[in-house]
């Protein structure tokens, strides 16, 4: 990462500050963010012609301007296996709670699968579109869940960012409401499909009424009050917790982390974990040519 700021911004100079040290742990007090790596920039570098490239993924830290990256090291969190009170609570690795939504202590559930995605993000929506064939696959076999790449800015404040701006913060909460209010037999899915071929628009209430059975009244209520900001901020603290921030990523069996996008890959990886389902001899689509991911 150094070798690219270096070669987009002639001429800068860059210090490194150890979170260990008291000038580390001081600065580190004054951010919001509060996983590591951090790279801050001076305001500054606004007037280089490189930052229009940049300019996206700048946030405003304290008195700097913060590149978004894919952050994992919380340095104040117990480290979960190596038998150390870190945090000299008296608990243990994971015994210790920050560590209970990690891979290294999650408790194996069979047929489960979980979906870390950004709603706008385009590798995202192909990855939920393949669920279609996958969930015909296996008829019902599958406890499938989707959860929220994105951060609450302050803890409590109730406002979010993510990687696509405000309007991916809005379809976040949306397809969370309508998964708490419209969860029987998956009907928030025929929302979530119907919105993916036009996922930038604004125009969401087009997937709600006959066409989806979904009650509009009842997203936007939920959407723009505080059971939606709630509802997100729970669904972001599991991606965090595991430190998963490219979208799509996948979990099986509540422990098993893997990548694709096609109903095969997906299959094939949920099968590794779950052999013998009848689904699992079925051959899917599978397209190798889309690949990629947003963030990471």
């Amino acid at each position: 990462m150094e070798a690219r700021i270096k070669s987009m911004f002639e001429g800068i100079a860059i210090t490194k500050v150890d979170y260990g040290t008291p000038q580390g742990k001081e600065l580190f007090g004054k951010l919001q963010q509060k996983l590591l790596p951090v790279f801050l920039f001076e305001k500054s570098v606004e007037q280089a012609e490189a930052y229009q490239q940049l300019r996206r993924y700048m946030v405003p830290e304290a008195e700097f301007l913060s590149l978004r990256v894919g952050a994992k090291f919380d340095p104040t969190a117990e480290i979960c296996d190596n038998k150390i009170d870190d945090t000299n609570d008296g608990k243990i690795d994971c015994d210790d709670a920050t560590c209970k939504e990690t891979l290294t202590c999650r408790p194996e559930t069979a047929k489960k699968l979980d979906l870390f995605v950004m709603s706008q993000c385009p590798y995202g929506t192909k990855a939920l579109d393949a669920m279609k064939e996958v969930f015909a696959a296996f008829e019902g076999e599958v406890d499938f869940q989707v959860h929220y790449i994105a951060e609450e800015v302050g803890a409590g404040t109730g406002q979010f960012k993510a990687l696509h701006g405000q309007p991916e913060v809005d379809e976040n909460i949306r397809q969370l409401c309508a998964m708490k209010h419209f969860g029987e037999g998956r009907k928030y899915m025929d929302y979530i499909w119907c919105r993916n071929p036009n996922i930038r628009s604004d125009a969401w209430q087009e997937c709600t009424g006959e066409k989806t059975g979904i009650d509009a009244k009842v997203i936007e209520t939920c959407a723009t009050g505080d059971e939606g900001k709630q509802l997100l901020r729970e669904s972001i603290k599991v991606s965090q917790a595991l430190g998963f921030s490219a979208s799509p990523t996948w979990m099986a069996n509540n422990k098993y982390k893997f990548s694709g996008i096609s109903a095969e890959q997906i299959k094939q990886s949920f099968c590794r974990y779950n052999q013998g389902l009848k689904g699992c001899e079925k051959t899917l689509s599978d397209d190798k040519a889309v690949k990629g991911s947003c963030g990471g």
